[in-house]
């Protein structure tokens, strides 16, 4: 893992690399319609499906040293309420940090997603500063939008996104 990657705690929350262990609360997490409204994949259908993209993290893990965290509340650890995070993502021929941070509808509202998505800029900033970090975002998800600019992150454009116009936000 790259140094100052590995977790990070916020005043009320646990960050930490995903597990093996973490199949299910992925599906949970991707398998939820009210969670997926804005993927324009979908949500997941399979627990098999959440496996996959649960590899695909843990292999971000392994070859970058960085990737999406679980998200716990400090008061129930062991409980994933969220990801968040950034992972390396081939993005219009270049290499990016995406940034991403999605959370169980119970939590929605919280102040939980600009919680954790501060400390993956922050971080991503110091630790990764010659790589763009973006955050690609439905124009219809309201919240995650205003997370992004709470963030400072800047519009940049609409861009096609798996077939899906998405406004392209960039750290400065």
């Amino acid at each position: 893992m790259l140094q100052g990657f590995e977790s990070a705690t916020t005043e009320r929350l646990l960050l930490r690399p995903f597990r093996d262990s973490d199949a299910e609360a992925v599906f949970a997490l991707h398998g939820n319609p009210e969670t997926a409204r804005f993927n324009p994949s979908g949500p997941l259908r399979t627990l098999d499906s959440a496996k996959e993209l649960l590899a695909l993290w843990l292999s971000d893990w392994a070859k970058h040293g960085v990737g999406y965290w679980a998200v716990e509340r400090r008061e129930a650890p062991g409980v994933v309420v969220g990801l968040c995070g950034v992972r390396h993502k081939l993005f219009e021929g270049r290499t990016v940090l995406n940034l991403a941070y999605r959370l169980a509808p119970e939590t929605q509202g919280s102040g939980y997603a600009t919680e954790v998505a501060r400390v993956a800029v922050e971080k991503a900033r110091r630790h990764l500063p010659d790589v763009p970090l973006v955050a690609i975002i439905h124009p219809e998800n309201t919240a995650s939008l205003r997370v992004a600019e709470r963030l400072g992150l800047k519009f940049e454009r609409i861009t096609d996104y798996e077939g899906t116009p998405s406004r392209l936000y960039v750290a400065e």
